[in-house]
């Protein structure tokens, strides 16, 4: 199974070690899913001021960083024609559709008019 992380997953851990990141990182240490990370993501989190960069590059070193392609863009461009989703989330709904992946996402109500949209659910949510 893949996961998208959207920022919100990763700002709550970095905060205060909340959320489900940890839980993510332990099904992708035996082999239950594969952990995407937008590099939209890493735009959002760079202009954040929550962690130290050097502990930021080496948290996101063990995602697997999807770019932004054509596919994505146009996927994009839809998402915000429909507007079901605005901003960096509409990118972040279009490389989950495109990926075939769950969103693992603190801010879910920014995703809720996307079709066809997976939000990851969990206990540890």
């Amino acid at each position: 199974m893949k996961i998208v992380i959207d920022s919100s997953v990763i700002i709550d851990f970095t905060r205060a070690g909340l959320g489900v990141l940890e839980f993510l990182v332990e099904l992708k240490k035996v082999g239950k899913i594969e952990i995407l990370l937008p590099t939209i993501v890493v735009a959002e989190l760079w202009a954040g001021r929550e962690v130290a960069r050097g502990d930021l590059e080496k948290l996101l070193s063990g995602f697997v960083q999807v770019e932004l392609t054509e596919k994505i863009a146009k996927k994009t461009g839809e998402i915000l024609r429909d507007k079901s989703a605005s901003g960096f989330d509409s990118i972040i709904a279009a490389t989950a559709l495109e990926c075939g992946a769950q969103l693992a996402t603190r801010n879910i109500k920014h995703f809720a008019g996307v079709k066809g949209i997976k939000i990851f659910e969990s206990e540890k949510s």
